[in-house]
């Protein structure tokens, strides 16, 4: 069942760079830049999407867009349930990786 709060952790916790690379060749290019982590846009196909680290949300500085990682995966063309249960997953293995090096 997607609920509020699993929309929510999707686009706080899981970091929009695991997400990316995860998505290897079918995501966006993407590389670190002058310590930010960029990819291209879906929206106007320029490298200027930049995560900011504090909220994990993406603004791209050349279309004004705004992205997360559910709306990333919609503009690559995955359906809104299919994109989210792909991300849980993802954000799944995310707190488990970061739970057992915690410990």
């Amino acid at each position: 069942m997607i609920t509020k709060d699993l929309l929510r952790a999707i686009r706080n916790e899981l970091p929009m760079k695991e997400a990316i690379q995860r998505l290897g060749p079918c995501g966006p290019i993407s590389k670190e830049i002058e310590g930010y982590f960029r990819f291209v846009c879906p929206a106007c196909e320029e490298l200027r999407a930049t995560v900011n680290p504090r909220n994990n949300l993406a603004h791209c500085f050349c279309c004004d867009r705004n992205w997360n990682n559910i709306d990333l995966l919609m503009a690559l063309g995955w359906d809104f349930v299919p994109a989210v249960d792909l991300l849980e997953q993802w954000l799944r293995q995310h707190q488990k990786h970061r739970s057992h090096s915690n410990s």
